[in-house]
């Protein structure tokens, strides 16, 4: 087992996709700041520490670092979705989500430029940086990626895109 620099065991990130019902809804944007009081209180009953993350209209990526052993994993979204459609009322939001193990850093990092990426891939804006739910610019604050990362998706999906 790998242990931090404290020697406690590391935590193990897990890559998260959930979605909506309605891929043609602009939901999860429209009530974003809801979405994030969600995460804040499933938080507090189930621990993680947000690694990276993306909200699109209808669908979400995020890269959760969850405590070694931890078991938790689907009754922790299970919580996180319910508290988001009891606070902004509706009927059943969710198609579901979809969880994967990352096994070492190059693979964080490689899903971690996914998820910056993906406002361009869905044609929502030009450039990364442009979208405003993205940890993108966490990452350009404290240095983990420079002011002007594209990650070259401009050049390969920008095309398309108008915003």
């Amino acid at each position: 087992m790998d242990t931090d620099c404290r020697g406690q065991p590391a935590p193990v990130h897990h890559f998260f996709t959930a979605a909506l019902e309605d891929e043609c809804s602009s939901f999860l944007t429209e009530h974003v700041d809801m979405l994030r009081l969600a995460f804040r209180a499933c938080g507090d009953r189930y621990p993680f520490v947000l690694t990276a993350g993306v909200i699109l209209p209808d669908h979400l990526h995020c890269i959760l670092a969850l405590p070694a052993g931890d078991t938790s994993r689907a009754a922790r979204w299970h919580l996180m979705q319910a508290l988001f459609e009891r606070v902004v009322g509706g009927p059943r939001l969710w198609r579901g989500f979809d969880e994967r193990r990352l096994h070492d850093e190059a693979e964080v990092q490689r899903h971690v430029d996914y998820i910056h990426a993906d406002p361009v891939r869905h044609g929502l804006v030009r450039s990364p940086r442009k979208w405003p739910f993205s940890s993108l610019h966490a990452y350009v604050q404290h240095g983990l990626r420079p002011l002007h990362w594209s990650g070259d998706v401009e050049w390969r999906y920008g095309a398309g895109a108008n915003k």
